[in-house]
């Protein structure tokens, strides 16, 4: 007795259903559809579960929450560095958030699940009020780089830290089905963008937490003034 046939894995191109007005796809396209395809296959295990919930702590709410924070304890300790910096994530963090709003409202494109789940795959210009048709780019990515950026200007070391811990928050999105892997470079790229746009415009409101250490570093490397006098 023969059992169920089993489910064919949804094709990317003429096998999955793609609505008209949806651009023909490339090689990177096809590429990048293959590759997240694949990462998300894996969705449904135990790692994968769990590295998708440590990745929450990267959407906008949390990152909004802790650059108050610091905010609030540089405040409260009256350090100047500390309370700048909160400033900078916080204005970091917005700047990302909107530029991956407006990103999302040009661009109309199925996330992963979709296509796994619906065979359904569509990518068009205009976007969408549906969040399953949202998928670039990816907004957790976009904070999370500008948060990391932000921070490595006055905590080098933390920064970088959170830099690295965002390249695991990506992988989790792709593999969790809710970003194709060119989602996450293009909210990385955003991040960074909007990140150094809000670092020029803070600079010239006079809010800069890492002059200090620029101008600590000129004074160890300049050659003490000559107290000679002339004859």
């Amino acid at each position: 007795m023969q059992g169920p046939p089993e489910k064919e894995e949804p094709e990317f191109g003429p096998t999955a259903e793609r609505k008209s007005g949806a651009t023909n796809f490339g090689s990177l396209e096809k590429a990048d559809v293959d590759l997240g395809k694949e990462l998300a296959s894996h969705r449904n295990k135990p790692a994968v579960k769990m590295a998708a919930k440590a990745g929450k702590i990267s959407d906008q709410e949390p990152l909004y929450a802790i650059a108050a924070a610091i905010t609030l304890c540089g405040l409260v300790a009256r350090d100047r560095r500390l309370a700048s910096t909160g400033v900078t994530l916080f204005a970091a963090v917005g700047a990302a958030d909107a530029s991956k709003s407006l990103t999302k409202g040009l661009v109309k494109r199925t996330r992963p699940h979709v296509l796994l789940d619906e065979r359904r795959y569509e990518i068009a210009a205009g976007g969408s009020e549906e969040k399953p048709e949202q998928s670039f780019p990816s907004g957790h990515m976009a904070g999370s780089v500008a948060f990391a950026r932000a921070l490595s200007r006055t905590y080098p070391i933390a920064g970088s830290l959170c830099g690295l811990a965002t390249l695991g928050f990506g992988w989790s999105r792709v593999a969790k089905g809710a970003h194709w892997p060119l989602d996450v470079v293009g909210g990385a790229v955003i991040g960074l963008l909007g990140e150094a746009i809000t670092s020029r415009t803070l600079c010239r409101l006079g809010i800069r937490p890492w002059q200090p250490m620029q101008e600590k570093a000129r004074a160890t490397i300049s050659p003490p003034k000559s107290t000679k006098r002339s004859a």
